[in-house]
């Protein structure tokens, strides 16, 4: 770690633990006394001018109710707002896991950061079938994982995934796509061995992982189950929210129908499997439980036996920002709305110039790979500076979130990328609460750097 980035992460340390002392209502004396820490000393580790370690942060936990994990900040890995990882790099930590006793995959890292839930792996297949049969005896299936998956292929790779007892083979393309969902078993072959059989398997989090699923570990696999919710189009998608809504309120039936003016037996209706609400009817009930009419509405998914597949023939191609000229050719790759945040995207770069119009922000964190043969040129802007750097084939980068970027050809090769965005920690409620706060309070919120109160009054 550079000298820069430890001092990032012990001052974003420091403001941790002076936010968690506020939030326990601990002044400096009481967090001294709470921590066996020498009077004035507090207000040393808050400021930074000691170090927050390890041990201070081990007897937080243990006379307070936090996790050590509260007190952690995030290691800052993208100090310029873009990270490259080599084709070079990657190909350096190649590795070959074998299953049935003979090499299966060649696995290579690709750009990552600690910032982003992104796991992206390039995986050639070294396994060769010479059928499309799902039973085929050489496919080695594995057990399904955690984390979502968008997979790119490149070549003649079959596709074989498994839901339920049922197994399918899907023979793909360079340019086809997938979107999966978690701990579904599937796998991967080569239908020859003469050209290249590749595939991009983009895997991340998206929500899953973190906080939720520690708690979720010690609540128990019971409450887990208890917990689930079903996506829209499941008979009790809408009954299942109203429901948990009207536990979480201690509110009854004769209630909320009171509230809503509507019958008591059309009340009984909503909550029964099957129900669907009028707009009337679920503003109605967001009114009367105090939550948003969003709150009632389950998210959908298109997914079929678990996965979405997009081939590239059939996938929709538009100019931007213009037909006039364009700067790229956007080619929307698989996704599914369960992750309305998530956007896969090929990109063939049309411009040798990159102009302000070519432009892209976003608030999703992105991972970019580099297809084909020719490099691209990309700049981008952070802190006030203008950056470039030019990816060759097989490099690829993280760009953090709200980083304008653009891409260009560097000579008469069009370049093509791919390019995946997903959501953060920062979901829309995070958003929206940031949007409502007091004034000034998004800067404390970012670095806490005081008490919560003036011991002098007012």
């Amino acid at each position: 770690m550079s000298a820069t980035a430890a001092e990032g992460f012990g001052r974003r340390a420091a403001a941790l633990l002076r936010s968690a002392a506020n939030d326990l209502k601990r002044d400096d004396e009481n967090a001294e006394r709470d921590l066996g820490l020498e009077p004035g000393t507090f207000a040393d580790h808050t400021s930074g001018k000691r170090p927050v370690d390890w041990a201070l942060l081990r007897r937080a936990a243990e006379v307070w109710p936090l996790n050590e994990r509260d007190l952690l900040p995030v290691h800052d890995d993208c100090p310029a707002g873009l990270s490259v990882l080599r084709a070079a790099e990657s190909l350096a930590g190649s590795r070959v896991l074998a299953r049935g006793g003979e090499g299966y995959y060649e696995y290579r890292d690709t750009a990552m950061s600690r910032i982003a839930s992104y796991r992206p792996e390039w995986i050639r297949m070294l396994r060769v079938v010479e059928d499309n049969s799902a039973d085929n005896p050489r496919v080695q299936w594995n057990r399904g994982h955690l984390l979502y998956q968008f997979t790119y292929f490149v070549g003649p790779v079959n596709y074989y995934y498994r839901w339920g007892d049922t197994s399918y083979c899907v023979p793909m393309e360079t340019g086809d796509s997938v979107w999966g969902l978690p701990f579904a078993p599937h796998s991967f072959t080569a239908r020859t061995d003469s050209e290249p059989a590749y595939i991009l398997a983009l895997t991340y989090g998206g929500g899953l992982v973190g906080d939720a699923q520690r708690e979720l570990a010690v609540l128990g696999r019971r409450p887990a189950h208890d917990l689930a919710l079903p996506v829209a189009g499941s008979p009790s998608s809408l009954p299942g929210l109203i429901r948990s809504f009207m536990a979480a309120r201690c509110v009854t039936p004769a209630e909320i129908a009171d509230r809503t003016g509507l019958a008591a037996d059309r009340l009984t209706e909503l909550c029964s499997p099957g129900a669907t609400a009028t707009e009337t009817e679920l503003a109605l009930l967001a009114e009367a439980l105090g939550v948003s009419v969003r709150d009632l509405l389950a998210p959908r998914s298109t997914s079929h036996h678990g996965v979405s597949i997009q081939h590239g023939r059939d996938a929709r191609s538009w100019d931007y920002p213009g037909k006039d000229d364009p700067a790229y050719r956007f080619t929307q790759l698989a996704g599914d709305p369960l992750h309305p945040h998530t956007t896969a995207l090929q990109v063939d770069v049309r411009a040798t110039t990159a102009s302000d119009d070519a432009r892209l922000v976003t608030h999703q964190h992105q991972y970019l790979y580099v297809l084909g043969d020719a490099p691209v040129e990309v700049a981008w802007e952070h802190d006030g500076q203008r950056r470039t750097d030019v990816l060759e084939p097989g490099d690829s980068a993280y760009i953090e979130p709200l980083v304008p970027v653009t891409f260009s050809a560097t000579g008469d090769a069009l370049p093509r990328l791919l390019l995946l965005r997903i959501a953060g920690a920062v979901t829309p409620e995070v958003r929206h609460a940031l949007g409502s706060m007091a004034q000034g309070g998004i800067d404390r919120y970012i670095a806490e750097d005081r008490l919560w109160y003036s011991k002098e009054g007012n």
